[in-house]
């Protein structure tokens, strides 16, 4: 997550730079901190006993953090790596990149939410703020992806990938 992103706008544009970033993250990660409540001192866990029943539990913020947060974290970094590599490879439009990001915004709505309410179903402060602050830098993903292909898709997008999605390289 903001590997690919970050590095490129770096490296090829003035869009943003190490220490704005820096700066941001900081900002952001204490503001998260300050809002995340103290864990509860006693709390019921559930046991899931399929995918919905986990589906359910994680939303309802009745699982441990590490339950609701770790399967979506890896899965959704995954995906992102993969298609990051797909569209390096010259196999992926950017119709099927953005399409791919479509699909993952949902769950990610859902992870958000999940993470949010399950923060509380840890024994440190810590973790919670971490694990709050991670899922903000999802949508920051989310967002400088945006950027990224909206106004400068030469830096990740080959030529025929651009004239295929509109018409000129």
């Amino acid at each position: 997550m903001l590997i690919n992103t970050l590095s490129l706008l770096f490296a090829f544009t003035d869009y943003l730079t190490e220490l704005q970033a820096l700066g941001i993250v900081v900002a952001v990660g204490l503001i998260v901190d300050w809002f995340t409540p103290r864990p509860a001192e006693y709390w019921e866990l559930r046991e899931s006993a399929s995918l919905y029943y986990y589906l359910h539990a994680s939303w309802l913020g009745q699982l441990a953090l590490k339950d609701a947060f770790w399967p979506f974290f890896v899965v959704f970094n995954a995906a992102l790596v993969y298609i990051d590599y797909r569209i390096e490879e010259g196999s992926f439009t950017v119709a099927s990149w953005v399409t791919v990001h479509i699909i993952l915004a949902m769950p990610l709505v859902y992870w958000t939410g999940a993470v949010w309410r399950c923060s509380d179903q840890t024994t440190r402060k810590l973790w919670s703020s971490l694990a709050r602050l991670i899922t903000l830098l999802a949508w920051a993903e989310f967002w400088l992806r945006w950027v990224i292909l909206d106004q400068y898709p030469q830096i990740f997008f080959n030529c025929q990938q651009m004239i295929t999605q509109w018409g000129d390289c």
